[in-house]
């Protein structure tokens, strides 16, 4: 019990400090080029969409992604565009602000599961929908960005950035499938670089 009190505390802790990033954020067109040089155009165009605070937090997981020695251009273009999925709350009028991601995050914290059965797929849902943003923008995000021309093991990275710890295995790609010289370990290493930067930001 004390251990997931601490855990909480420590989640909750996180997010404030982010908080306090998101609402000072900023992206110089350096880090944009930066951006430019991982992501293909349409891959950047969608992380141009994103608001100023998620492409922040984006930056920051690359660059501790790449100051840990990670240097895979999949798994960056992951790190990038692993949060897009929200701007569907956007197309429908709603906005994953700071406040509205660190409401999410004492929400779960303190009633687990209650998003899930709460939330709507109906875009005209209000909060409801943004709430089923939250738990699906992982699935979304992987689909937009498989449009927008990103290989096939960053969709798979982005869409499963969220699963706990061994969720993913069953989800691997086949040895047919695309990038089939990636193997699986591989692949779940990868992964569990993103999770890491990602829980660090």
């Amino acid at each position: 019990m004390a251990g997931r009190m601490q855990g909480t505390a420590g989640r909750i802790l996180r997010r404030i400090r982010q908080f306090v990033r998101g609402i000072t954020a900023s992206v110089s067109a350096e880090e944009l080029q930066q951006a430019a040089r991982i992501l293909p155009p349409a891959g950047l165009a969608r992380f141009r969409q994103m608001p100023v605070d998620a492409q922040r937090h984006s930056l920051n997981v690359l660059n501790t992604l790449r100051r840990s020695g990670w240097d895979d251009r999949d798994l960056l273009a992951a790190a990038l565009l692993h949060d897009a999925g929200k701007l569907a709350a956007a197309k429908a009028g709603l906005s994953f602000n700071a406040w509205v991601r660190t409401a999410l995050v004492l929400m779960e914290a303190f009633t687990p599961g209650l998003a899930a059965r709460v939330c709507v797929e109906d875009a005209t849902g209000g909060w409801r929908y943004l709430l089923h943003v939250h738990l699906t923008h992982a699935r979304i995000g992987a689909r937009w960005a498989e449009a927008d021309g990103c290989s096939p093991l960053t969709c798979w990275l982005i869409a499963h950035h969220q699963d706990k710890t061994g969720q993913a295995d069953a989800a691997l790609p086949s040895p047919g499938d695309p990038e089939p010289q990636r193997t699986a370990e591989e692949r779940r290493r990868l992964l569990a670089a993103l999770q890491w930067a990602d829980g660090r930001n």
